[in-house]
C-alpha cells in the first residue's frame, strides 16, 4: 500500500531518492502597506514562482479547476506526479524567512489551490448563481459480477476520488445497465482506480452500491468538480482581489451559498456576515484586518456542523462595488509556519510533528498566504524550502 507505516519506511525513501527539493521566494505585492491582521495572498508577487495571471480570467462565476501545470498559475512545484507509479507524496519540512523590515510577527499558510470562482459582476447586490460544470472525466469499464467501476484513463492527473463525491456519467454508446445519463451518483471508493456507485450520499457512506447488470458498450466517462479532495471535505472558500488596482469603494457583506462535504446544498454562511473592505487592495482577503465588526480570519465561515465545501453555488456582495472585481477560491490548507523574529527562518518538521506528513496530492497547485502581525510594507520579500517525500 502507498503511503509510510514506519520509520525505516521513510529511511528507504530517502536512500531510494524519492525526494524533491523546492526553493522559493516571493514578494509581497498591494501597492501599501497592510494593515495588522490582514491575510493576502503572496500568488501575484514577483519571485520564484513568478507572479501568477490566472485568478483574473475566465468565465464570469464558472468554476475553474487549478493544477500545478494550469497555464499561467504561477504554483510551486512540487516534483512531479507519483501517483501512477503507485506512490503518496508528502511534506516534510518546511522553512521560511524574511529580512524585510518590520514584517514579523507574521504567518505564513501553505495552501493547495483546488479551483476558483471569477467575479466579475460586482454591481449585482443579489444573490448570483454560479456554474458548475462536472469538467475532470475518468473514462471506465464496469463489471457486472462485481459492481467495481474501474479507471481505465484519467483527465490530467490520476483519480483521488473520494467517497461520497458526487459524479455523472456519459457514454458514446450506452451506459452498464443499472446506470442512467443526467444523474447523479455518489463514489464508493474502493482503492485508488476502482469505485463502486451509490444513487445517494448516505447510500455511500454505508456502503448501498447500485446492482449493475451489464457492462454497456462504447466508452464511458465518470466526471467530477473537484480535481481534488473531491468530496469537499475540508476545503475551504477565500475571497481576494486579484487584480493589480484596488477594488472600488464599498463595504458591503459577503455571503455564498454552497453545497456542504455531505453534498447537501442550500449550506449559506452564517448570519454574522463578513465584511468587504473598501477600495481592498491587490492581493488582500477582502474580509481580514483590524478589529471590528465583519473581520474574520482568512477563510469564509461555514454554517454550523459542516465540514467543507464541494461546490459554492450562490456569490453575494450586499452592496455594490464601484469598480473591480474579485475572486472566490476553494482552497485546503496544508501547513503553517509562523514568523516570530526578523532574520531568523521559521522551520516544521512534518515528519514528527502531530499532525505529520500532510499528504500534497498529484496536480496540487500550491501557494502561500500572508497574515500579518504588524503593518506589512509592500515588496516585502519572503523565502524559504519544501522539501517532500514519496513512498
Amino acid at each position: 500500500m502507498a503511503g509510510f507505516a514506519s520509520k525505516d519506511q521513510i529511511i528507504n525513501a530517502l536512500s531510494n531518492g524519492q525526494v524533491f527539493k523546492q526553493t522559493w521566494g516571493k514578494n509581497f505585492n498591494p501597492t501599501t502597506a497592510a494593515v495588522a491582521n490582514e491575510f493576502h495572498t503572496l500568488f501575484r508577487g514577483a519571485g520564484n514562482p513568478g507572479a501568477d495571471a490566472l485568478f483574473n480570467t475566465g468565465t464570469n462565476l464558472l468554476f475553474q479547476g487549478v493544477l500545478d501545470t494550469t497555464t499561467n498559475a504561477g504554483a510551486i512545484q512540487h516534483g512531479g506526479n507519483v501517483q501512477a507509479s503507485g506512490f503518496y507524496k508528502y511534506l516534510a519540512s518546511a522553512t521560511a524567512v524574511s529580512a524585510a523590515a518590520t514584517v514579523v510577527p507574521g504567518i505564513l499558510k501553505l495552501v493547495d489551490v483546488i479551483g476558483f470562482y471569477r467575479v466579475t459582476s460586482v454591481t449585482t447586490t443579489t444573490a448570483q448563481a454560479t456554474t458548475n460544470t462536472l469538467g475532470f472525466g475518468d473514462t471506465f469499464t464496469a463489471d457486472a459480477g462485481t459492481d467495481i467501476i474501474t479507471m481505465t484513463s484519467t483527465t490530467n492527473i490520476p483519480s483521488n476520488i473520494l467517497t461520497g463525491t458526487r459524479v455523472r456519467l456519459t457514454t458514446t454508446t450506452t451506459l452498464p445497465a443499472g446506470l442512467a445519463l443526467a444523474t447523479d451518483y455518489y463514489v464508493i471508493n474502493v482503492t485508488d482506480s476502482t469505485f463502486k456507485l451509490a444513487t445517494s450520499y448516505a447510500n455511500a457512506i454505508a456502503g448501498t452500491a447500485i446492482d449493475i447488470t451489464s457492462a454497456g458498450t462504447g466508452t464511458h466517462t465518470m466526471s467530477r468538480l473537484l480535481p481534488r479532495y473531491t468530496n469537499g471535505a475540508g476545503v475551504q472558500a477565500i475571497i481576494f482581489n486579484p487584480n493589480s488596482t484596488a477594488l472600488g469603494a464599498a463595504t458591503p457583506n459577503l455571503s455564498l451559498g454552497y453545497t456542504n462535504s455531505a453534498q447537501v446544498a442550500s449550506r449559506a454562511t452564517p448570519t454574522v456576515l463578513p465584511i468587504g473592505k473598501t477600495a481592498a487592495a491587490n492581493s488582500l482577503i477582502i474580509y481580514t484586518g483590524a478589529t471590528g465588526t465583519g473581520k474574520y480570519n482568512y477563510t469564509m465561515p461555514l454554517q454550523a456542523g459542516d465540514a467543507g465545501i464541494a461546490e459554492v453555488n450562490t456569490i453575494q456582495n450586499s452592496v455594490s462595488y464601484v469598480s473591480g472585481e474579485y475572486c472566490v477560491a476553494l482552497i485546503k490548507e496544508i501547513t503553517e509556519l509562523p514568523l516570530s523574529t526578523l532574520g531568523l527562518a521559521a522551520e516544521r518538521n512534518l515528519v514528527l510533528e502531530m499532525p505529520s506528513l500532510p499528504r500534497i496530492f498529484d496536480g496540487a497547485a500550491l501557494y502561500w498566504i500572508w497574515g500579518s502581525g504588524v503593518a506589512t510594507p509592500a515588496s516585502s520579500a519572503f523565502s524559504g524550502t519544501l522539501n517532500f517525500i514519496w513512498n
